[in-house]
């Protein structure tokens, strides 16, 4: 199978044919129909963008990371944090108990590969400890014309039909070939297509057959994932941790329509850092929170906003920010994660008009506390920045604090206190971590612990 280049670009980074190294890949490239094709699917999903110039290929890239492979080149674009710290930030954000993280060094060599076959090897152990266990059988309702009775008979078809030699029988048969082996196996099949490690692609398709291959093969859609995720009860509780990655790379992964003969197809997957980031917040704030301190994630507020007139029936405006921290139930502060490098992407405008808005619509005490949450990875050092919203035409006042989150060293355990509010209290190993924890670590080594 003819491999392609690849290129390595790190999150929030631009690449340009001019550029030495892995630049030197992008001249004189150019996308085949194939390629754009491709690409125009993951518009509106993806920060990735690339612009045909006369030099070659130019590419840049937003808060996503995965992995692109198109026609004559393969695109890694890297986190900022470590992929055996990313793997645990993914495992918690989604609340993968039973996750054990991978390490970066697996006989598939992930590490050159990226997030994905790092997913990919995640998928593969998960759905390898659901079939050591046995599927899960369930009973599948059937009718069927029968040369022996069984369960109920239909005496209106047997009646109407008198001359066969069959009968019309009503059973409950217990079967694995049931909704959520078919996702899981769908699932497999579709991680198959998309990973980059020849021998990874080769041994999900493998386990597609041994362990699911006489079952009715479907078509996975997200609705039918969020069903099957949204039915698990007691007796499936085990299946999550594999439909749960499934449900993250079928989200994230996209096929090209046309394959040559013994090549790789074209596929991507790009995974929404924003999301986890903030997801991520969201159960680290739930778990560590004083016990005087509420946090509402996603607070939909639509009375902010009210039409005097509005003669195009225009929907009510709402304002949403991420997190809003009250203590004895009055709000003390307004927050919005945003997962990029502050150090090279101060706030712009728009962002800081947003954060005034969501200081502006709450009751609170001047100056109005907004946190703009961005993370830090290992060693970055947290630079305190405050901006202050103070007309002199208003009586109201909004203070912004940039809030660095040791993402690293929360995963790892080498930051133990850390809290955003009053003011934010942490530091890394190189200046001491607090004697006062406030919270047990994340993980210990390569299994999960839950919060406080």
């Amino acid at each position: 199978m003819m491999t392609r280049p690849t290129i390595r670009i790190r999150e929030w980074s631009k690449l340009s044919p001019e550029a030495t190294g892995d630049g030197a890949l992008l001249r004189g490239l150019r996308l085949t129909a194939d390629d754009r094709e491709l690409l125009a699917e993951l518009k509106g999903r993806s920060s990735l963008r690339f612009t045909e110039l006369r030099e070659g290929l130019s590419i840049s890239v937003g808060p996503h990371i995965g992995t692109v492979s198109l026609t004559g080149l393969r695109i890694v674009i890297m986190p900022k944090i470590r992929l055996d710290n990313l793997m645990r930030l993914v495992a918690y954000a989604f609340d993968l108990s039973d996750l054990t993280v991978t390490e970066t060094r697996t006989q598939y060599a992930t590490a050159d590969e990226g997030l994905i076959d790092l997913l990919g090897v995640s998928l593969l152990r998960a759905v390898e400890r659901v079939a050591r266990g046995g599927l899960l059988p369930n009973y599948q309702s059937k009718s069927e014309d029968l040369a022996t009775p069984r369960g109920r008979l239909d005496m209106r078809h047997i009646a109407t039909h008198p001359r066969r030699a069959t009968l019309r029988c009503s059973y409950d048969d217990l079967t694995v070939d049931h909704r959520i082996n078919r996702v899981l196996a769908a699932g497999l099949r579709l991680a198959s297509y998309v990973m980059q490690s020849d021998d990874l692609r080769l041994d999900l398709a493998r386990a597609a057959d041994r362990f699911f291959g006489d079952l009715t093969r479907i078509q996975l859609d997200t609705d039918r994932l969020r069903a099957v995720l949204e039915d698990l009860d007691r007796r499936s509780s085990h299946y999550r941790t594999a439909l749960t990655l499934i449900a993250l790379i079928h989200q994230g992964a996209r096929l090209g329509e046309h394959q040559k003969a013994g090549e790789m197809p074209l596929s991507s997957f790009t995974l929404n850092m924003n999301m986890v980031f903030e997801r991520f917040l969201g159960r680290y704030f739930r778990e560590t929170a004083p016990a005087d301190v509420r946090i509402s994630a996603q607070d939909v507020r639509s009375d902010v906003f009210s039409y005097l007139e509005n003669a195009g029936d225009w929907k009510q405006p709402t304002i949403r920010p991420d997190f809003v921290f009250r203590r004895r139930g009055k709000v003390v502060a307004v927050a919005d994660a945003k997962y990029k490098n502050r150090h090279e992407h101060p706030p712009f405008s728009a962002e800081l008009y947003q954060l005034t808005a969501y200081g502006l619509s709450y009751s609170m005490a001047e100056p109005r506390e907004v946190l703009l949450l961005h993370p830090l990875a290992t060693g970055e050092p947290h630079r305190a920045t405050s901006l202050l919203f103070a007309p002199s035409a208003a009586k109201q006042q909004v203070r912004i604090r940039l809030v660095g989150v040791p993402v690293d060293g929360l995963l790892d355990g080498t930051v133990r206190d850390w809290w955003p509010l009053d003011p934010p209290r942490w530091s890394w190993p190189s200046t001491g971590v607090s004697s006062v924890a406030k919270s047990p670590p994340i993980f210990v080594g390569h299994q999960q612990h839950g919060g406080r």
